[in-house]
């Protein structure tokens, strides 16, 4: 510190100069610093330092437009009072920092190095306050801040010889998590500049957000925040804390404009001691954003900032009120106060020269004691500092910014005001004391849109996929209508079970369909739920999913079980009787085959043995043809037996138990349980105002190897279905009597096998998830399968009854011809014309028949008489005429004689003779009754 007192001397002498040509005005010298007095006296000067940033090169705050005439009328208010520093005068040296830590540095060593000595220093702006506060305390300097938020000078270690009346940024935090609680926000992002005040600022907020469960993101940027305002949009932000200088501030606000990060579903927090008209940007910076589009943007933002401006109408230490204070301090600038840097921040630095003040008459009064004077202080004095130091940390007045005192870490404790931008002016909300926690709100805020707070991100609300109310309830409709035909179609059916066309449908069996079918309608109304405003409580969906399978597997089961119960007893009948009829033709045609080439000597057999052999070939001609023939006349017979209804009841037990089988293994051993399938967010329906992203949710009934009891019951009921398919088309020609609804039933067998072939892959592989389509499809399948079958099965019989009265049933309770379709209808004429036919071909056989009869005979009594053998002649059937024995032979007719020489000698051979359309033996000719028709014989 040598050299001091000589270069001092100089100083002096150029200062003493400089006061005889300029007066007490403020001069400045080469750097563009100057030198603050009061009224000239006799006073001895204490000086002091200043740096205020008069510009705002590089981004920084030009708080010193405002706080600079604030400090100057401090100094003359301070100076004109005898009741402070009583003697002396304080004198400001002070340069323009431009809130640049370097340029600051320079300036500090100036202040420290040029004479005279100071007894303290003033510093503006935080990056300025950084730089000067950590490098004074090697000349036991203590540095006094006006407008330094930064919270990193919240340490003592770091800055022991800092105060500032401008209070921490920090002090703000408090209150902006308040608000937030207020708000229910608990998503919050910060926008920060890189600069050491906004990076700790925005630290601080983060830990005592997350403290209160308050999620934060945070981004930063230098110079341009386009990236920055881009990354927010990606990452949904809404709530958005701004920490930047005013000039960053304006680049925020274009970009968020450009964006549409404005507007309803946003709410923006800021610095409060930007200036009124922080937002309108000047021309030399430039922005793509018109004042208009600026303002529209910064419209509804929230500013949090500590009171800097007491509005009590108490009088503080210098005799003005705060009011009174900024209308003086208007006057004293030559530009408007909403557009001069740090007018908020005047009344601190106002402030601060008299905390400067009382320090100094606190730090006099107690080196009266040891008999020192303030004017005798050097940066090597460790006494005086210590006492100016504490005398500093004690002060505490009324001033134009509220009450005045310090922390033991130096910070201002003060309340913060909220203030909102509403209409372009900044509006007050209210105010926090964080000390007492005590939040006095004012209920003024607005927000864009005319509504409440928007949510602190997009809102994600359950979107529980289930059924429509208006398909649910359509179907509930369809469903009763038909569970209604179901229940009429069983009275019908027990009603009229002693008419022979019912009795003859099996009513047992279709009794049991229509039950099914009211089952499947049940399980239709359990299948919509859960429906729009139907909820299922979580605890009773388990038993809502077995419920709903089981009883469609057993409506299922009884419905199409009976119909395949009728398809499949009317198959086996069909089947047996056609397996006895092909025997039967295949003996035939062997017998035709091997017969045909002893056709030509049937003639000489018959005449070599005689007419024992001619009717022996007869008998046994007979029992091959008629074998044929009593088959084709049974049957009728056969299709036409009663069935009992067991056979029915037994196929459909069968199948029932299967199901049960089947549940209740499900049941056991992997029960069906509630599981929520989640589906990406999808837009609000048009016209919601609110900002919300429905989340979809589907609630499945889920049991871990569903896949393998699904594959199983869709296994085995599409092989039921498809083999029902089967027997009905292989049983559409055969018509049994006792189940004389078979036609009807295969036609619903057909219907049910292809609607369910269709629609269970569709269901089950492609629109699982479609809540609405799936019910759909189900029930439509379901209802068009119940109401066809219940149609086919009931509505003839219905109609049946209604025309037919009982008196006029057909005997036996068979089909009636009215029933045969056209084409049976023309195949029983034929074979009726056939029939006809036959009988007369039968006649003119018979009697060509009979001549030869007569012929044999008669040469067989010429063989006889030459032979004299006459013990073959009395065995032959009765003589015949002359006449006949005179007549000879036609010659189209053929016959064979066959001799059988039976072991006992008294019996005679059998002989049979046949003709090609006839085969009769002489026995069975005279065992014929006279009357007995052709058709039989045929």
């Amino acid at each position: 510190m040598s050299g001091v007192g000589g270069s001092g001397v100089l100083y002096c002498a150029a200062l003493l100069t400089l006061f005889v040509v300029y007066g007490d005005d403020a001069l400045f010298d080469d750097d563009g610093g100057g030198v603050t007095t009061g009224e000239l006296s006799e006073r001895v000067a204490l000086h002091i330092g200043g740096t205020f940033p008069m510009e705002s090169d590089g981004g920084g705050w030009a708080g010193g437009q405002a706080c600079l005439p604030a400090v100057q009328m401090a100094l003359e208010d301070v100076n004109k009072r005898p009741d402070i520093l009583d003697g002396y005068e304080l004198v400001l040296h002070y340069y323009d920092s431009k809130c640049q830590p370097g340029l600051a540095a320079k300036y500090m060593y100036e202040l420290l190095y040029k004479p005279p000595v100071k007894l303290m220093l003033l510093a503006g702006c935080s990056p300025v306050t950084t730089t000067v506060a950590e490098a004074v305390p090697v000349w036991n300097m203590i540095v006094l801040s006006y407008g330094a938020s930064s919270p990193a000078l919240s340490n003592r270690d770091r800055f022991p010889t800092l105060f500032r009346t401008h209070p921490s940024a920090n002090l703000q935090n408090p209150t902006r998590v308040r608000l937030f609680q207020k708000f229910n926000w608990k998503k919050i992002t910060i926008l920060q500049s890189v600069e050491e005040v906004f990076t700790s600022n925005a630290k601080d907020l983060e830990i005592q957000c997350r403290e209160k469960g308050i999620k934060v993101n945070r981004q930063s940027f230098y110079g341009n925040p386009a990236d920055a305002v881009k990354t927010m949009i990606r990452q949904d932000a809404r709530i958005i804390v701004g920490l930047y200088y005013e000039n960053e501030a304006r680049k925020v606000l274009c970009e968020a404009y450009k964006n549409k990060l404005y507007g309803r579903k946003y709410v923006w927090f800021l610095i409060g001691w930007f200036s009124d008209t922080w937002y309108i940007p000047p021309k030399e910076e430039h922005l793509n954003c018109t004042a208009q589009q600026m303002a529209e943007a910064a419209q509804f933002h929230f500013t949090t900032e500590s009171i800097m401006l007491s509005r009590e109408n108490k009088v503080t230490i210098s005799g003005m009120t705060g009011v009174e204070f900024r209308d003086r301090l208007e006057n004293q600038l030559n530009t408007d106060p909403a557009d001069t840097a740090g007018f908020p921040e005047a009344p601190l630095a106002y402030d601060a020269v008299w905390a400067m003040a009382l320090a100094f008459n606190c730090t006099m009064a107690k080196l009266t004691v040891d008999r020192m004077k303030l004017e005798d202080f050097d940066y090597h004095n460790d006494f005086m500092y210590k006492q100016l130091f504490n005398c500093m940390k004690d002060t505490r007045f009324p001033g134009v910014s509220g009450e005045v005192m310090f922390s033991d870490l130096g910070d201002r404790i003060a309340r913060t005001q909220i203030e909102q931008m509403q209409g372009g002016k900044y509006i007050m909300m209210g105010t926090y004391d964080s000390g007492e926690q005590k939040l006095d709100w004012r209920n003024k805020e607005m927000f864009a849109g005319g509504r409440g707070p928007p949510p602190d991100s997009t809102i994600t609300r359950d979107w529980l996929l289930t059924v429509s109310i208006e398909l649910y309830y359509a179907v509930v409709v369809f469903a009763v209508i038909g569970a209604i035909g179901a229940m009429v179609s069983f009275i019908f059916n027990s009603k009229y079970s002693y008419r022979g066309f019912i009795e003859q449908s099996q009513p047992q069996c279709n009794n049991v369909m229509a039950a099914g079918c009211i089952l499947c309608f049940i399980s239709l109304l359990l299948m919509g739920l859960p429906a729009e405003g139907i909820v299922v409580p979580k605890d009773s969906f388990t038993l809502l999913c077995h419920s709903r399978i089981g009883i469609l597997m057993i409506g299922f089961t009884f419905a199409y079980g009976s119909m395949f119960a009728k398809v499949w007893i009317v198959h086996r009948m069909g089947a047996t009787e056609n397996q006895e009829l092909a025997t039967a033709q295949r003996a035939k045609e062997e017998e035709e085959g091997i017969n045909l080439p002893w056709e030509g000597i049937r003639a000489l057999i018959a005449t070599m043995v005689g007419r024992p052999a001619l009717e022996a070939a007869a008998r046994l001609r007979k029992v091959s043809s008629n074998a044929y023939g009593s088959l084709i006349g049974r049957r009728s017979y056969l299709l036409n037996q009663p069935v009992p209804p067991w056979k029915f009841y037994m196929v459909i037990i069968f199948f029932f138990i299967i199901d049960i089988v089947i549940i209740a293994a499900w049941i056991l051993f992997d029960p069906l349980e509630r599981k929520e399938r989640r589906f990406p967010l999808q837009e609000p329906p048009a016209g919601t105002e609110d900002d919300v992203m429905l989340s979809p949710i589907l609630e499945l009934c889920q049991s871990e190897h569903q896949e393998v009891w699904i594959g199983l019951i869709m296994g085995y009921k599409c092989l039921l279905l498809v083999f029902g398919l089967f027997l009905a088309y292989e049983s559409r020609n055969l018509k049994l009597r006792y189940v004389n609804d078979s036609r009807f039933v295969s036609l619903a067998i057909y219907n049910v096998a292809i609607l369910s072939l269709v629609t269970g892959p569709v269901v089950t592989l492609l629109i699982r998830s479609e809540a609405n389509a799936n019910f759909a499809f189900v029930s439509v399948t379901v209802l068009l399968c119940a109401y066809i079958s219940l149609g086919l099965v009931f509505a003839p019989k219905m109609a049946y009854i209604y025309r037919v009265p009982h008196s006029k049933d057909e005997q036996g309770g068979g089909l009636s011809r009215s029933k045969l379709t056209r084409a049976e209808q023309n195949r029983f004429q034929q074979l009726l014309v056939e029939n006809d036919e036959l009988k007369k071909q039968i006649e003119i056989k018979e009697t060509k028949i009979t001549e030869c009869r007569t012929l044999l005979e008669r040469r067989l009594a010429e063989i006889s008489s030459r032979n004299g053998s006459t013990s073959m002649v009395s065995h032959i059937a009765p003589s015949v005429s002359d006449d006949a024995q005179s007549s000879s032979p036609p010659t189209t007719l053929t016959t064979t004689a066959h001799i059988e020489q039976h072991p006992k000698a008294s019996e005679m051979p059998v002989i049979e003779y046949s003709s090609g359309y006839k085969s009769l033996t002489h026995t069975d000719i005279k065992n014929t009754p006279p009357n007995t028709p052709d058709d039989v014989l045929l």
